[in-house]
């Protein structure tokens, strides 16, 4: 079986911003740069056919780029926060972009969680050693964060291998959008 999940990954000027405000909360285990991504849909464990079987899916998406906007950051979990996060302005296409993935995931049978979407980047996991007053602080000093603009040219899927550290993960397939003019060309990668 292979833990997968569908992501958009962040320009480095985005990722370089994120790490910037990723202190002040004493014991947050905070996400390590190369870590930082949006997630579209979290797959759980999948077989070999059943990834072969969406990337055939995914691979038949047809969208154009379009741009996200960092906007404040925030908390889940209340008044003992488990995760701290980047939030994203609304985005129309983005909501579009999950429509399709979502109805594909469905028509193909895989899928974990069936949550309402909530478009953010996770900074940080809070544990038992992290004081909530902290975590929330950091959400308060943070409120007016945000960023210029940035391109969203395609999506991955992501392979998400768990250990004692920080869970790896490693990009097996990129689906790029049209490009204005209308050309469109599968991204080289390793097959599902």
């Amino acid at each position: 079986m292979i833990r997968a999940f569908l992501a958009l990954s962040l320009p480095d000027d985005v990722a370089d911003i994120l790490m910037d405000i990723q202190d002040g909360v004493r014991n947050a285990r905070w996400v390590e740069q190369d870590n930082l991504h949006l997630t579209l849909a979290f797959l759980g464990d999948c077989t070999p056919s059943e990834l072969t079987e969406l990337d055939t899916e995914l691979g038949r998406i047809r969208m154009e780029p379009f741009d996200l906007e960092l906007a404040g950051v925030g908390a889940f979990g209340g008044g003992k926060p488990h995760t701290l996060y980047a939030g994203i302005a609304p985005s129309e296409p983005l909501s579009r972009l999950h429509a399709k993935i979502d109805r594909l995931m469905r028509d193909v049978g895989v899928g974990g969680e069936r949550r309402k979407f909530r478009p953010h980047i996770t900074l940080a996991r809070c544990g038992g050693g992290v004081i909530p007053a902290q975590a929330l602080e950091w959400t308060r000093h943070h409120a007016r964060f945000s960023y210029q603009p940035f391109d969203i040219n395609g999506f991955a899927l992501y392979r998400s291998d768990l250990g004692t550290g920080a869970p790896i993960y490693t990009e097996l397939v990129q689906y790029p959008f049209l490009a204005p003019s209308g050309d469109y060309s599968r991204a080289e990668g390793e097959t599902a």
